[in-house]
């Protein structure tokens, strides 16, 4: 018998998966790996526990400088958390996007801001966006850069990557600084997608902000490059800095595919291959970025998972008795 309704229904069933699917799958050859591969592992035991820490300490100051990213851009749209309320938020958004797929930590801090603070879903397309796009521009312009660099200094050429990486930067240039109008789609875009484009321009014309929010993004991938050169030191790992500095711009533009939970697969795909153009044997390639997401995850989970209980108790009557 046809039941043609429970299709729809069974579509984000199948989707979820096949994501889960995917970060198993990932999860199962990485172990295959290293199991296989044992002997090609016995530096672990040589990994300095401080030198690892102070990776760690600078990846949580790339998340608090996202907090105060986040911050910047609801004072755009008239909305003024407190500092421990946008900081709880960043973390448990965080938590969130590594442990569910398609951005659901995203999604739940977008229903946390129309239900607390009255921001309609349309101005918080408009950050996830912009977050996006400027995220995009910041890493492919000094991916770029370290491309051309370690062409000059080094001779290292990678066409394919360098179109790549210039294909996107110019690109994500263009739609920051100016954003071409969507008007004339109406017909058939859906409304509140046009009016988040709007919204963009109009954002984009706050160049102030725009500067701002530059900055924030670039210290966020200078704390990232020092936590991931600190990881390379911790195994023994002799990465060139400008490599150091490719390998996190890529990450972070990978880390933006909202696929898998926290794009699991994707990003180590990208963290384990591109430092190989740089000599780093494959099994330190793999314990690399292990060890990455090693750290994200305790820092998550170590933060995130209180933020996640103040914004449940704390941050509505917070919210309540300022108004």
């Amino acid at each position: 018998m046809d039941i043609p309704n429970d299709a729809p229904g069974q579509r984000p069933l199948v989707g979820a998966v096949i994501r889960y699917s995917i970060v198993i799958a990932f999860i199962t050859v990485c172990g295959w790996y290293v199991l296989a591969n044992r002997e090609d592992f016995a530096f672990l035991a040589a990994v300095s526990p401080t030198v690892v820490a102070w990776a760690g300490a600078l990846m949580l100051l790339s998340f608090i400088i996202s907090a105060y990213q986040l911050r910047l851009f609801l004072r755009k749209f008239g909305v003024s958390p407190g500092a421990v309320e946008v900081t709880a938020l960043t973390m448990a958004m965080i938590l969130g996007n590594l442990v569910t797929p398609m951005r659901a930590g995203t999604g739940g801090l977008a229903v946390y801001l129309k239900r607390i603070h009255g921001l309609d879903f349309s101005s918080f397309a408009v950050i996830y966006g912009g977050t996006a796009v400027l995220a995009a521009l910041i890493n492919a312009g000094l991916g770029l850069v370290g491309l051309v660099l370690l062409w000059m200094l080094h001779g290292f050429v990678h066409v394919p990557l360098g179109i790549l990486v210039a294909g996107l930067f110019f690109g994500c240039l263009w739609i920051s600084v100016a954003p071409p109008s969507v008007r004339w789609w109406g017909r058939w875009v859906p409304r509140p997608i046009v009016d988040a484009a709007d919204s963009w321009r109009l954002l984009t014309k706050d160049r102030r902000l725009l500067f701002k929010l530059a900055l924030t993004f670039l210290a966020i991938t200078v704390a990232l490059v020092g936590s991931l050169d600190l990881v390379y030191q911790s195994i023994g790992a002799p990465v060139p800095w400008l490599g150091v500095l490719v390998t996190t711009a890529l990450g972070a533009i990978a880390n933006l595919v909202p696929i898998t939970p926290g794009s699991l697969g994707i990003y180590d795909a990208v963290v384990i291959q591109i430092p190989q153009f740089f000599g780093l044997d494959p099994a330190r390639a793999v314990a690399g970025a292990l060890v990455v997401r090693a750290l994200s995850f305790f820092l998550a989970v170590v933060f995130g998972a209180p933020g996640m209980v103040w914004i449940a108790i704390a941050g509505p009557r917070q919210t309540t008795r300022s108004g």
